[in-house]
């Protein structure tokens, strides 16, 4: 059946209509109770549209009739914009499905109508941001998504949130500033220029010039996906936002960060070899602190930020592998295509194991009314079903089978070993210090998420709230439940997709240790026999250990009752990570001691607390925000108002305009 490319057009155009309408619909609604279920529904609407856009493209393109998509407004629909406008549809659709009754519970603590007004903007900036057919109109929707994730993330108006906010504005401006400027050394100071046309202007340019554009465009993209040294923004904005917006600002935002990042790749005629070496380099890095802070981390929602910051290093460093083994031309053709079906294959996955983590994150908020992984426990018990799906996630976040996750990161494994048996020394080199990083964030991410995971769900509760918390709406466990299904699905379907999209057909040079033809089809035979070996499993408990008397009891513990007290905490299960780590993490515990009574210093409790800081905040942070106040405070100096001192800046300020004009 032929698709009309109108019809695929005027999908996108309401689903960016239904988006916007979302803005003045909820300031007209006020704080009325229907409000912000209408609104969400408005925003379900659109991700839903969207999808179907996007299906109808793909299929359109899978049977030739459609190469790119020209819509009204000016907007550009390509297979690579395709691909990643597919997941914020989804994630839009996803996290308003489970705003729906999420928000309901904070009603008195966000202005929900200015809340669902700045997500409203936030939704039409990175569809916009997709769709650009020109780095102006990029820029400009870039703007727009990231001013109104800074009034995400402020919501709550807490003193925490407004640092957060400062923070999270300031790195976005310092990451604004440098894609306007590289955007404008590419098109020759004329951004409204398209994308060819900016390619071609590119091609005529010197390596001095490809190399400053390149660097300050790395910088902008990496600063908004959370690469160091510029990451130390998203630990503290990501967790202050609503769980729904935190969703959307890590699941989603992050990836239209790496979108921006492989179209601006395509403007350059070639990356200079040194540039491929930063981009492994600044990812391996990213990846190695993010998967550190996250091991040690106690609160959540911080926990999931810091893994975020973990796989964003890991797909540009993919990236990085894919344009240095490209480098080397038709010797290594077949490899370079593994490390994009890698990055693909993250980016989706992510997409699905950090939304649903971050929305299960504020289920578990929302009923026990802290992220605090030492005071929760036994959440198991009063909710099995959910505790069946956050496992399944945090699975996926691990990187375990028979989760998307697993079959995405052996294929960079796989990648990572043909390039160290078959490149020259130099390019091997590095994919053996990759896949050495890669083997210790690996086991680093599966340490986590199994602290995640047990804190939260097993032993016993160790507050009231945990022990007494309610059911869960359906509308919030359903979201979840379908990301935890999209993980699975991604490895099930997406490998084999994805794998035909890269190469389309079976991958030279990859024969010989796995065909692509056998990998490809290796992947859903051993997803369905897992399953099934489990369904099997399953039925042989049901049918000859269910039928027999079992006495339920209490543990025994040698006459003494068992407490809370006596399980493991976050905090001692991560301190062999601790200790080995300190230097890395700034690991410090300190001994508070406080009296029992106000009046009496005698009678007295002690606790042992420990904090953990950042080896970026107090080497680079610190000292140039010192840095900036000395500067300040000199200048402040010249403020004098001797307009002899004013006169002599003017005449210098001309004298170098003239010598920088001859």
């Amino acid at each position: 059946m032929t698709i009309d490319a109108t019809e695929i057009g005027r999908l996108f155009l309401i689903a960016l209509g239904l988006s916007a309408v979302g803005a003045p619909l909820a300031l007209f609604a006020g704080r009325a109770a229907w409000g912000n279920t209408l609104t969400q529904i408005f925003f379900i609407l659109s991700g839903i549209a969207g999808l179907a856009g996007v299906a109808a493209f793909f299929t359109a393109y899978a049977q030739g009739t459609l190469g790119m998509l020209m819509i009204p407004l000016g907007l550009v629909v390509t297979p690579l914009s395709a691909f990643f406008i597919g997941i914020v549809y989804a994630g839009i659709a996803l996290t308003s499905l489970y705003s729906i009754g999420a928000l309901e519970k904070y009603k008195d603590v966000y202005a929900l109508p200015w809340l669902n007004a700045a997500s409203a903007a936030f939704m039409v900036g990175m569809q916009a941001v997709v769709l650009a057919p020109t780095p102006l109109v990029f820029l400009l929707a870039w703007e727009l998504m990231s001013v109104a994730g800074y009034f995400l993330v402020i919501a709550d108006t807490k003193e925490e949130s407004l640092r957060a906010g400062f923070l999270y504005f300031v790195m976005t401006h310092i990451g604004f500033l440098a894609l306007v400027a590289g955007f404008l050394i590419l098109s020759g100071g004329t951004p409204v220029l398209t994308w060819a046309q900016i390619a071609t202007h590119a091609a005529g340019l010197g390596m001095p010039a490809l190399s400053v554009a390149f660097a300050l465009l790395f910088v902008g993209f990496g600063s908004k996906a959370g690469l160091v040294p510029l990451h130390q923004w998203l630990p503290y904005a990501h967790p202050q936002a609503p769980s729904g917006s935190s969703a959307l600002l890590s699941g989603v935002m992050l990836k239209v960060a790496v979108y921006g990042f492989m179209q601006a790749l395509m403007l350059f005629p070639f990356v200079a070899l040194p540039w491929t070496y930063v981009v492994i380099f600044i990812g391996l890095l990213s990846a190695f602190f993010g998967v550190i802070h996250a091991a040690v981390e106690n609160d959540a929602k911080r926990l999931l930020a810091w893994s975020s910051i973990e796989n964003m290093g890991l797909i540009f460093s993919g990236l990085g592998m894919f344009l240095l083994v490209r480098s080397l031309g038709a010797p290594a053709a077949g490899i370079a295509p593994l490390f994009l079906l890698f990055v693909l294959l993250h980016i989706l996955n992510h997409f699905a194991f950090k939304s649903g983590l971050f929305m299960a994150a504020g289920v578990i908020q929302s009923e026990t009314h802290t992220r605090d992984l030492d005071v929760l426990g036994g959440l198991a018990q009063k909710w099995p079903f959910f505790s069946f799906v956050f496992l399944a996630l945090a699975l996926a976040a691990a990187a375990l089978p028979p989760t998307g996750t697993f079959f995405g990161e052996w294929t960079y494994v796989q990648a990572l070993a043909l390039a160290l048996l078959t490149l020259p020394p130099a390019y091997a080199a590095a994919a053996a210090v990759a896949l050495g990083i890669i083997g210790l964030v690996s086991g680093l991410a599966i340490f986590s998420f199994i602290k995640l995971f047990s804190a939260i769900f097993l032993g016993r509760a160790r507050t009231a709230a945990a022990e007494h918390v309610g059911e869960i709406p359906l509308s919030m466990t359903a979201p979840i439940a379908l990301t935890s299904v999209l993980s699975l699905a991604v490895g099930l379907f997406g490998f084999p997709l994805l794998q035909s999209a890269v190469s389309g057909s079976d991958l030279p040079g990859y024969t010989g240790i796995i065909s692509a033809g056998q990998g490809t089809a290796i992947v859903p035979w051993l997803i369905m026999s897992l399953i099934a070996v489990s369904v099997a499993l399953l039925w042989l408990v049901w049918r000859f250990g269910m039928r027999r008397s079992i006495r339920t009891t209490h543990t025994w513990n040698c006459g003494t009752p068992l407490t809370p007290r006596m399980q493991y905490t976050s905090t001692g299960f991560a301190a062999p990570i601790r200790f080995f780590f300190r230097s890395v993490v700034q690991s410090k515990r300190q001994l508070v001691t406080e009296p029992v009574v106000a009046g009496n210093p005698w009678i007295t409790t002690k606790r042992l607390e420990w904090n953990t800081g950042s080896i970026w905040e107090t080497w680079l942070y610190q000292p140039v925000g010192r840095g900036i106040f000395v500067v300040a405070s000199v200048m402040r100096k010249l403020q004098s108002g001797v307009v002899q001192f004013y006169l002599v800046l003017v005449l210098a300020t001309l004298l170098i305009v003239l010598f920088t004009a001859l």
